[in-house]
């Protein structure tokens, strides 16, 4: 009776393990525990592959922000300010010129 995928995936993980510890080359590995070099070549790529899969992940928000229609200005190159929808421009005007005053 032949053994099945998984416990074939299951012997190369062990056997791969077995390597990664050994502190050997794969040809010396291959050599000192009768297994041919290019077999472990291939599982080791595939696990290899295997392990190194990135896994798509759905997110959903539990709520998406809006953005509120605000403009944000930046005065003498290094002030910020942010502008919201029913601004009092009077203050606004006597900000800026207060933030050119200050260069």
């Amino acid at each position: 009776m032949q053994p099945s995928p998984n416990d074939k995936l299951a012997l190369w993980k062990r056997k791969l393990q077995e390597y990664r510890k050994s502190g050997l080359s794969r040809r010396d590995f291959s050599r000192q525990n009768g297994v041919n070099k290019s077999t472990l070549d291939y599982w080791f790529a595939r696990i290899s592959k295997e392990e190194n899969k990135t896994a798509l992940v759905e997110v959903k928000p539990a709520y998406i922000r809006v953005p509120d229609h605000s403009l944000r200005i930046v005065v003498a190159g290094k002030y910020g300010i942010e502008v919201h929808r029913g601004f009092d421009p009077i203050l606004f005007a006597e900000v800026v010129k207060a933030l050119e005053s200050l260069r």
